[in-house]
């Protein structure tokens, strides 16, 4: 599949980098990466998202991947992640009631679910994988994040793409060497700067839990019983506060690199959310 790659300048700024494929025509469907991800995260998934029918357009949030943080002393917040968001599906859509779709991956379901959550009557189906709810009153979670934020900035990015090559992936399953390089390679290509302060958004005191109930669309709660950084129990968690329409899947082994460990039951599990979709 070729894609394009282009930028949008947010309300907030924010020069934000895009690819797009698919159904230049379609329904829309945005999909946000991870911490220390990129675009290219659900590279080996888009083929699989039904492209002859949907507009595929990945995003790499501020501060990482190819957009760069919009000047150096911003602080980066969840609400301006979302705002980010907002101002980029306006530019994509002429019609704002156009319906739309999310999948968002660790930090980008959390944006996800905080766009859901505003915008209830937008949003048509939102597929999350590996989020969980705010830490901001976690405290061992959030001094985690916080000493990781620290850790980059002293000892510099690969320090971080070093941890993430362990944390990513399950403690007592034998994972292949060239998908914990794969991770770490993807986070080094990170700003310093820009992954520091991503960790610092999701830590955030003001980074505080949406209303969740308000959240309409069917929603795949993607888990994985090897992920160490969002255990299945906050899937199980935002189930409860999401209602009805939300569901939880749960991948045998699996860390928090869904794709990259288990392509074939992500894409069970997508197929599933396409099908509740349009019942």
């Amino acid at each position: 599949m070729t894609a394009t790659s282009s930028y949008h300048k947010t309300t907030n700024g924010t020069n934000t980098h895009i690819t797009q494929t698919g159904n230049p025509a379609g329904p829309l469907i945005v999909l946000l990466h991870g911490l220390g991800g990129s675009t290219e995260t659900f590279t080996p998934l888009l083929p699989h998202l039904r492209p002859e029918t949907y507009r595929l357009v990945c995003v790499d949030l501020e501060g990482l991947g190819k957009t760069s943080l919009s000047s150096p002393d911003v602080t980066l917040s969840i609400t301006r992640y979302v705002d980010d968001l907002e101002s980029l599906v306006a530019s994509l859509q002429s019609d704002e009631e156009e319906p739309i779709m999310l999948i968002g991956h660790s930090l980008g379901g959390i944006i996800a679910t905080h766009y859901a959550a505003r915008h209830p009557g937008r949003v048509e189906g939102l597929a999350l994988l590996g989020t969980g709810r705010s830490i901001a009153n976690i405290p061992p979670a959030r001094e985690r994040m916080l000493a990781l934020a620290a850790k980059t900035r002293a000892e510099g990015i690969q320090a971080a793409a070093d941890t993430a090559a362990i944390s990513n992936f399950p403690l007592d399953v034998e994972v292949a060497q060239e998908l914990r390089d794969s991770v770490q390679e993807a986070v080094a290509k990170s700003y310093v700067e820009g992954y520091a302060k991503a960790c610092e958004a999701v830590a955030a005191l003001d980074h505080v839990d949406p209303d969740y109930s308000q959240i309409a669309a069917p929603t795949l709660l993607l888990a994985g019983t090897g992920d160490a950084i969002s255990p299945p129990e906050r899937s199980f968690g935002l189930k409860e506060l999401i209602g009805d329409n939300a569901w939880v899947t749960v991948l045998n082994g699996v860390g928090h690199q869904f794709i990259l460990q288990d392509l074939e039951g992500c894409v069970g599990a997508v197929k599933a959310w396409f099908e509740r979709m349009e019942k």
